[in-house]
């Protein structure tokens, strides 16, 4: 089974990402920083079924055009028997909100949302994957508030039983953050890659960090 999972950055390299996602042509796809009003639209690129949680209005002074969409996590795949989502931090209340609402007050922007999916292969045996989007940090460094929030996931998932973890957990391998998912999930991507980051596509250049994980529980092999 293939998996691919990447941070699509809203709608700044659509056709950069379906045509890679197109070549590739994996079994599941997780996707971060989707677009709400593209799921049906990735759907029908792909010809996956699109399981989505949004936990965030835009606003970015760099993209003024996307300001008030939500954006939020994904996973497109096949043959999906039960699936699901979890706000391990924040509520999805303040996503009710009008936009206005939600940016007058700094607490309703603190939400946090996985996606989960079960899928059956062509032999009927059933995997889970879980995809999330942890806090930004400015250098990388493993902030009090991302720890928090960490704390809220570690939670929510050690009640999911056995699967594959997988999107940007904004922890570069070797800060605290990474060090404790890892304490409790195997870390599958091999040390010889040091970064996750496009060096041409990401708006700020050189940065060498592993951000994005992919972790197991003990019955799956990666």
């Amino acid at each position: 089974m293939k998996l691919i999972s990447v941070n699509i950055e809203t709608n700044r390299h659509t056709k950069t990402v379906l045509d890679f996602l197109k070549k590739e042509n994996a079994d599941v796809v997780c996707v971060q920083e989707l677009l709400e009003e593209e799921i049906y639209f990735y759907e029908e690129e792909l010809n996956l079924k699109g399981v989505f949680q949004a936990f965030s209005y835009i606003k970015h002074p760099i993209y003024v055009d996307l300001d008030s969409k939500k954006q939020g996590v994904g996973i497109f795949t096949k043959n999906i028997i039960d699936s699901g989502s979890i706000f391990y931090f924040g509520k999805e209340e303040n996503l009710k909100k009008s936009f206005d609402d939600y940016m007058s007050n700094i607490s309703f922007q603190k939400n946090y949302a996985l996606v989960w999916v079960d899928i059956k292969n062509s032999a009927g045996l059933v995997f889970r994957f879980i995809t999330t989007h942890l806090p930004v940090t400015k250098e990388g460094e493993s902030s009090p508030f991302q720890l928090e929030v960490l704390d809220g996931l570690l939670t929510s998932i050690s009640h999911l039983g056995e699967f594959v973890l997988c999107g940007d957990m904004n922890a570069p391998r070797g800060n605290e953050t990474f060090r404790r998912i890892n304490e409790k999930y195997k870390d599958n991507i091999p040390l010889e890659y040091k970064t996750s980051i496009d060096q041409n596509l990401h708006r700020v250049k050189g940065i060498q960090f592993m951000v994005d994980g992919l972790f197991t529980t003990s019955k799956y092999k990666t």
